[in-house]
């Protein structure tokens, strides 16, 4: 008997330590900044800036990143893919990666406005 109220004395202190350790901590818990993602195009780049263009619904927008070190493998015109954190109103870019470069659209009959109907071309006179 007093070996099982020892234990269940031990258990009972050990289930209460990680309350009282996180009352008497003094640093409070950080907010987790979530991570954003963009893909666009360089508009330009810098040792501690970078400008990419993105279209988002149609309009275009204009993003700057500012570099925490810098990346020289980008020029511009690339299309790129970039990881961000907002910080006090500012994107701190954190990665960079190449994107695909946006596929053309190929006319189909189908796909042409209402406007833009595909026509056959004139047949050429029948001569005898």
């Amino acid at each position: 008997m007093k070996r099982f109220l020892t234990l269940a004395a031990v258990f009972v202190m050990i289930g209460f330590m990680p309350a009282l350790a996180a009352e008497n901590s003094s640093s409070p818990l950080r907010a987790r900044i979530p991570e954003m993602n963009a893909a666009g195009k360089v508009l330009e780049v810098s040792d501690a800036v970078l400008k990419i263009e993105r279209t988002l619904n149609g309009k275009a927008e204009v993003m700057e990143f500012i570099l925490e070190k810098p990346f020289p493998n980008i020029a511009a015109g690339d299309q790129i893919k970039v990881g961000y954190l907002e910080k006090d109103g500012r994107n701190i870019l954190i990665r960079v990666a190449p994107a695909p470069k946006t596929a053309v659209l190929k006319a189909s009959k189908k796909g042409l406005p209402k406007e833009m109907k595909a026509v056959a071309p004139p047949e050429a006179p029948v001569t005898k």
